[in-house]
């Protein structure tokens, strides 16, 4: 410990425990890639025709692209291999045109990477992973990612945080965990890791150890810095 103040918040949440190591989830945490994902969506679904019912934004939201191909596959009635394709095909125009960093991103990567190793996990397949941080200008924080296609299982099932923080080299009661996700936030939370959630605006924060609504919140940065 450095001595510094830990904000109440943090302290009531995590007591005077601190990460071995950090896994961060990437889409609606760190790049704004939500809203690349749902105008994909959108054009697909309209390009097929697919009705979409009450509670299937829940289902696609954090979910893979593959489940995504699915769903609108039985809303429509076309081939699934076919939805796929132009999920992805779709979903790579809109990235050409830039992605946005969410507020605060940059920051707490730089801090957090400044104390511990740090990793990501996300539901895209790894080239998109690789490509959106890259594109986002924070692939060069990242020792470890895991994706939709290097693991057994996608989130919500916990192989993918269980496997990042194999590969830093720690216990997963040891790592931390960001979550915008209900999806993500169960992979976390099965794994064994702690976790911290910053809910995509318009959704309720899932389960976590501690909720915020945004990754600019100074406390977060106080607490970063005691460790």
């Amino acid at each position: 410990m450095t001595g510094a103040a830990i904000p109440a918040r943090f302290a009531e949440a995590f007591g005077d425990w601190t990460p071995r190591a950090i896994v961060f989830d990437c889409d609606g945490l760190l790049l704004d890639t939500e809203s690349v994902w749902q105008r994909t969506e959108d054009r697909v679904v309209a390009a097929h025709g697919a009705q979409l019912r009450e509670g299937d934004g829940d289902v696609l939201h954090g979910a893979t692209i593959e489940v995504a191909a699915e769903l609108i596959a039985r809303r429509s009635g076309h081939d699934e291999q076919e939805i796929l394709a132009d999920l992805h095909r779709v979903f790579d125009a809109e990235l050409g045109s830039g992605i946005r960093t969410m507020p605060g991103a940059a920051q707490i990567l730089r801090l957090t990477g400044a104390k511990v190793p740090l990793g990501c996990a996300s539901n895209s397949w790894l080239e998109s992973l690789e490509d959106k941080l890259t594109l986002g200008g924070m692939r060069e924080h990242f020792t470890v990612l895991e994706a939709s296609d290097t693991v057994e299982r996608p989130k919500p099932a916990p192989d993918m945080y269980a496997a990042a923080a194999r590969a830093l080299g720690a216990e997963p009661s040891e790592v931390l965990a960001f979550e915008d996700s209900g999806t993500g936030a169960q992979s976390a939370r099965d794994a064994g890791l702690r976790l911290i959630a910053v809910p995509t605006a318009g959704f309720t924060a899932p389960s976590a150890d501690l909720a915020l609504s945004s990754l600019t919140d100074p406390d977060l940065e106080a607490w970063i810095a005691s460790w």
